[in-house]
């Protein structure tokens, strides 16, 4: 059976479920479209601001928001071979953030995400506005006899079981961030369908209308998912109008006291895009492989220490990227005096992720990556961090260890240094940094 008709099945299927519901199913719908990779996602916002009692009527309109100052200083690779003030770099941010959650009758909501930001960095360009507004999320729920549920908007889905590496989300337009995000994950424009077969198997849809402008140019992915006691196995296809499919699979059990979680993605084709330089000219690359696997495997396991149960939570993953490269440098040193003057290390990188020709942390073939949390550090209102993550083809990496408090008013103040580590123009080192101080005082309401 070819993709396209798999893709259209899945869509019959969704229909007729529809028209012909099971009895005696209760689902909870804002559990249904949570995104567990958020740090604060907005499904949890919503439900704490504007939850309706089961069979109540009444329309209710919540509000909520945090608002977070940031400082974050650095030093690059050369200060510490020859210090100047010239090599650091001070980058403050003010973000605030506005959630409107409206619940209506019959268990239809509305809600939407606002975001401001003030960046004293952009004030000091004469063409541009420190202050910079944008709107992550903003969609509509509603369902059919609570039998079939829909979100239609602008969202940010749960898609993959792994904790950082997910090769089979091809819907959301940004991956997770390794240091932690300042300000709401980017949401992806279009429409999901998730229709439950009691506690057994899920049908999930979503129809991708993120920058489209004809109708061929739609994507569409479809999911089937089956719960085995502690374990949960889904299978699923990824199509845009005009190209060629990706096949994907994912699972999560418990095993020797040990949470596993694994997903791999199947490309029949796949174009890679590189950058190179001969002679000082830039000159741009495209290589076609078939039949590419991406797949990644995570175990968690958390301690009881002291007395208290999850105390320390870790998680450990490797990710094998078949699309990737084995090349030991990235081999865009070259670039990086053509945009001195013009713009910093680090935007260049995000240019080049952005126009195509780098995926942040799929460059290679090989990775690696660790995530520890120590909580109750000394006072229960302290939590210690670790993180780490590693290039293994060329031998570089980034490393994170911070200490956070939050107490009970929803008042935090939390350090973070952030380390660079690795030969020259590899990914992790290209921007040229070493180390990223970084202070954070936030409060949510």
């Amino acid at each position: 059976m070819s993709a396209r008709t798999a893709w259209r099945l899945g869509c019959c299927l969704l229909w007729l479920r529809t028209l012909c519901p099971a009895q005696g199913i209760s689902v909870d719908e804002g559990a249904l479209f949570a995104d567990t990779s958020s740090i604060a996602d907005s499904v949890s916002v919503s439900q704490a601001s504007g939850a309706v009692k089961p069979g109540a009527e009444a329309k209710t309109v919540g509000f909520s928001g945090s608002m977070l100052s940031l400082i974050q200083g650095g030093a690059t690779r050369d200060y510490f071979e020859v210090p100047d003030a010239a090599r650091t770099s001070l980058d403050p941010a003010v973000v605030g953030d506005l959630a409107v959650d409206v619940r209506m009758q019959r268990g239809f909501k509305a809600y939407l995400d606002i975001e401001a930001a003030y960046l004293p960095r952009l004030a000091m360009r004469s063409n541009d506005s420190a202050t910079q507004w944008r709107v992550p999320e903003a969609f509509l729920d509603a369902n059919i006899a609570h039998r079939a549920y829909f979100r239609v908007g602008k969202q940010v889905l749960q898609w993959g079981r792994c904790y950082f590496f997910n090769p089979t989300d091809l819907v959301n337009v940004e991956r997770k961030s390794f240091f932690r995000r300042i300000g709401q994950r980017e949401g992806v424009f279009g429409a999901k369908a998730h229709i439950p077969f009691g506690t057994a198997w899920n049908l999930y849809g979503f129809v991708d209308a993120q920058g489209v402008g004809r109708p061929d140019s739609v994507a569409g992915a479809f999911r089937v998912e089956r719960l085995w006691g502690r374990t949960e196995a889904s299978a699923m296809i990824w199509d845009r109008g005009g190209g060629t499919p990706v096949y994907g699979a994912d699972m999560s059990t418990r095993m020797l006291g040990l949470d596993v979680n694994g997903e791999a993605a199947l490309y029949p084709e796949f174009i890679r895009r590189t950058l190179s330089f001969a002679g000082g000219i830039p000159s741009l690359h495209s290589d076609h492989e078939n039949w590419s696997p991406r797949a990644s495997l995570g175990l968690g396991r958390s301690f009881r220490v002291s007395g208290i149960q999850d105390r320390l939570m870790t998680v450990a993953e490797y990710y094998y990227n078949g699309t990737g490269t084995a090349d030991r440098r990235m081999g865009l040193a070259p670039l990086l005096p053509l945009l001195a003057g013009s713009m910093s290390a680090g935007a260049a990188t995000d240019a080049l992720a952005a126009s195509g020709f780098y995926e942040p942390n799929s460059y290679s073939t090989q990775y690696a990556a660790f995530f520890a949390t120590f909580s109750r550090f000394i006072r229960s209102d302290l939590t210690l961090t670790f993180n780490a993550i590693g290039n293994l083809d060329q031998a570089c990496g980034l490393i994170s260890a911070g200490i956070a408090y939050q107490d009970l008013n929803d008042f935090g103040l939390s350090l973070a240094v952030n380390g660079f580590v690795g030969p020259e123009d590899t990914e992790y080192t290209l921007s040229g940094e070493a180390i990223q101080v970084r202070v954070i005082a936030e409060a949510a309401f």
